[in-house]
């Protein structure tokens, strides 16, 4: 979310890219996900893209904490980071009243006092993707404390080794039978709240971003990333044809699955993207769509409901073609009306 004025770092830019990317493919999966029955191969469609873009979240997370608990950036609650409150307030209620209003629209078939209500309710409350931008400004109120643990290298390690296995690992481990409760009671008793939520993404995309890691440790977390692909997959299936209902419990954005598949990710394209030299109109591609990303994240669902309307979705063709052709539509759709928003100057600097 740095302006585009600023120096490009490609890899991050190529990552906001795939992070918007897989967002709108994880959303797409969503809207059938329960629909389907979990043993058919529809469902079994579903359940691989969408365990595949689980890391979106994490990532988008990752690549905030680049920025803004680098030292050399001035983020001061007087300065920069007041303008990006003000801009994540502004845009979650623009976007929260919109779909808001053409919620409203769909379900009264005349005017009364109680669609004024819903508009109201609805706006407060958020369309159902936009618990992001609460997510972030938590983070974002909180960066001056942050900032000060990230100075000190082996304090960052210590918070991001505290957030995996307190806040990550051991919620994956409450779900174990029997011992999963006593686990739950002795972390309740425990009160690791900072450890507990997306602060751990935070912080590793700070460090992974300005330190270089071993060779042995980076190897060991690319094998797991894809190890936890195949576990959330699997284990999801599994859980999923166990009870006869779609389990969503393997997809949480905190367990250690969905964190290490997006610390491979971040590794992965900085170490390989970081040593190829894209030419400039490559590069020109790549800032622009990672420049209008945070746009094309909040308009998108307007998409999704355009395309629902017409009767288009996942299982109009084969599901497993359905997928990454829509995504694709969402994700063209969505940067042309954001390209479009984007040329009303209060609106670039407020709303997206």
């Amino acid at each position: 979310m740095n302006k585009s004025k600023e120096k490009r770092i490609v890899y991050l830019d190529l990552l906001r890219v795939i992070a918007v990317f897989s967002m709108m493919m994880l959303h797409i999966c969503a809207s059938r996900f329960d629909d389907v029955p979990v043993d058919s191969r529809q469902w079994q469609a579903i359940n691989i893209y969408d365990s595949l873009v689980r890391f979106c979240v994490p990532l988008f997370v990752m690549i905030s904490g680049v920025f803004f608990l680098n030292p050399k950036k001035d983020y001061t609650q007087k300065g920069r980071m007041k303008h990006h409150i003000i801009r994540i307030l502004t845009a979650f209620f623009f976007w929260s009243f919109c779909y808001a209003v053409m919620e409203a629209a769909f379900s009264h078939r005349s005017f009364r006092g109680e669609i004024l209500w819903d508009i109201l309710e609805n706006t407060i409350t958020g369309r159902y993707h936009l618990w992001f931008l609460n997510m972030i400004l938590g983070m974002y109120l909180v960066v001056p404390f942050l900032r000060k643990i990230a100075e000190d290298k082996k304090l960052l390690e210590y918070f991001i080794l505290l957030f995996f296995f307190a806040g990550s690992l051991w919620q994956l481990l409450e779900l174990l039978p029997v011992l999963g409760g006593l686990m739950d009671t002795v972390m309740d008793k425990s009160s690791l709240v900072l450890m507990m939520g997306y602060t751990g993404y935070f912080m590793s995309g700070y460090y992974f971003h300005t330190y270089e890691i071993p060779r042995w440790l980076k190897k060991t977390i690319l094998v797991l990333g894809v190890l936890s692909l195949a576990m959330t997959m699997l284990g999801t299936s599994y859980l999923s044809r166990s009870g006869g209902v779609a389990d969503r419990r393997l997809y949480n954005y905190l367990f250690p699955n969905t964190c290490l598949a997006a610390w491979s990710i971040f590794l992965l394209v900085k170490s390989r993207v970081s040593n190829i030299s894209f030419s400039p109109k490559v590069q020109a591609v790549i800032g622009v769509l990672a420049a209008h990303s945070f746009g094309m994240y909040l308009v998108h669902d307007f998409i999704n409901i355009l395309l629902k309307l017409l009767g288009i979705t996942i299982l109009s063709i084969e599901t497993v073609l359905a997928i990454p052709l829509l995504t694709i539509v969402v994700f063209m759709a969505s940067f042309m009306v954001i390209w479009v928003f984007g040329k009303i100057p209060f609106a670039k600097k407020y709303l997206m």
